[in-house]
């Protein structure tokens, strides 16, 4: 809290809502890219977001790790009146430099190549699974218990396998192409959320054991 000339003054309350990781595309970073603040009197609050936090590297891909208590050091030595800071966001947070958007064949080449590697694997991980449980054995009994004959070659029983597992898939993932079938996150989206907190976290651990946050 800051206070001034010893007067006995009631703090403004100011409010921070910092986000676990921003991306920036300015050197200058400003408490107000980093975070939302809400203060009753306006004229603070947008003083508040107009502080400078520090300055990065536009080339640098480094992801520079801050703590909040060094935002509210900002604050109390920029504003002259008293104020009071209450968090509701994150107490330690990331700032990086957001990537350029890659134009050209290199974009597509990486996702042509995901593209394949995935197919090819899940191709491979179906048929083992199918040769592990010996799918086209069931089937032979399952037609033999149907028709009471015996199966010369693969037929109705392997289309609707097949057309049953790209259905599974499709309503797993919840979604076609760019299509989503419902409003849903998909469990890939769920799992890089949560890929990407493990990052966030270990790197906030990281540099506070190393003491390499921004002072």
């Amino acid at each position: 809290m800051n206070t001034s000339g010893g007067e006995n003054v009631t703090p403004c309350v100011v409010y921070i809502q910092a986000e676990d990781h921003t991306q920036v595309d300015q050197a200058q970073v400003c408490i107000g890219d980093i975070a939302d603040i809400y203060c009753k009197d306006e004229a603070l609050g947008h003083e508040i977001e107009q502080i400078p936090l520090m300055t990065v590297d536009l080339t640098d891909s480094k992801k520079n790790v801050v703590s909040l208590m060094t935002v509210i050091s900002r604050i109390d030595a920029a504003v002259s009146r008293p104020v009071l800071v209450q968090s509701i966001g994150a107490a330690d947070f990331i700032i990086s430099v957001k990537e350029p958007e890659k134009k050209g064949l290199w974009p597509w080449t990486k996702v042509l190549f995901v593209t394949f590697v995935t197919f090819i694997g899940s191709i491979f991980a179906i048929m083992t699974y199918n040769e592990d449980v010996d799918v086209s054995g069931v089937f032979d009994k399952l037609y033999g218990i149907m028709t009471g004959g015996q199966r010369l070659a693969p037929g109705i029983l392997e289309g609707a396998y097949a057309v049953g597992v790209a259905l599974g898939i499709i309503v797993f993932f919840n979604h076609f192409g760019k299509r989503k079938l419902t409003k849903d996150p998909t469990p890939m989206e769920i799992e890089m959320e949560k890929y990407e907190s493990d990052i966030d976290d270990t790197l906030i651990k990281e540099a506070s054991r190393k003491g390499e946050e921004l002072k």
